[in-house]
């Protein structure tokens, strides 16, 4: 099997101007496809990345976009039904040849992060050249099996839990050298270094123990 990862500018892309418009990042999940006459039906899942203020207002145009005929909105999270007329280009992407590996990144900066596989090289290629996609391929080759990686979403964090650690990664914390404290970091979120330091440890204890499988209290602390 084989796998290709690109980074890829999509031109015509419904959810891009509002990542950019509000600094969100959306992890979008792939689910099912299929023909009615002109359209292309899909469901995707996406999950949203950025200050629950922003993700709030994300949400809001959303719902507005004739294309979405049904959404079901929990917490950070949204499932769509989407109705798009066909083109042919995108018969590629709605492709059961095609396997979504991971999650599609559609970033704050407009480029979106592909990841997909599939037994046959040519249907790929076929992708990466749809003509509204500009890419950038990081490789093309043989699949590893341990690449693929389909969990469940995420571990379950408290809205605190979530931001501190998205924080965290954005101002380099893990970076090496590391490039913010835990002073820095509570004084951009508005809180005591404790209570930051707390709701980091708890994210990244979760985080630590989804990754590797075990199980992890559900309980929001």
């Amino acid at each position: 099997m084989w796998v290709a990862k690109f980074k890829n500018w999509h031109k015509n892309c419904l959810i891009r101007p509002l990542c950019v418009k509000y600094h969100v990042t959306d992890l979008v999940y792939v689910l099912n496809y299929w023909e009615e006459e002109k359209h292309f039906i899909y469901t995707e899942l996406h999950a949203l990345q950025g200050t629950q203020e922003n993700i709030k207002q994300f949400i809001k145009e959303m719902k507005a976009y004739t294309e979405t005929q049904e959404l079901i909105i929990q917490g950070n999270n949204i499932l769509t039904k989407n109705k798009v007329i066909k083109q042919e280009e995108y018969k590629h992407v709605f492709n059961n040849k095609i396997i979504y590996v991971e999650p599609i990144i559609q970033r704050s900066d407009g480029y979106e992060d592909w990841k997909i596989a599939s037994w046959d090289k040519e249907e790929l290629m076929n992708i990466i050249n749809i003509s509204v996609f500009e890419n950038t391929i990081t490789y093309i080759k043989k699949l590893d099996v341990a690449e693929i990686f389909l969990p469940k979403l995420a571990p379950k964090l408290a809205p605190k839990q979530k931001e501190a650690i998205q924080l965290a990664v954005q101002q380099g914390y893990y970076s090496t050298p590391r490039k913010a404290t835990i002073k820095q970091l509570a004084e951009q979120a508005g809180i005591q270094p404790q209570t930051f330091h707390q709701a980091l440890t708890t994210a990244e204890n979760k985080m630590i123990q989804f990754l590797t499988e075990n199980k992890y209290s559900q309980t929001n602390q």
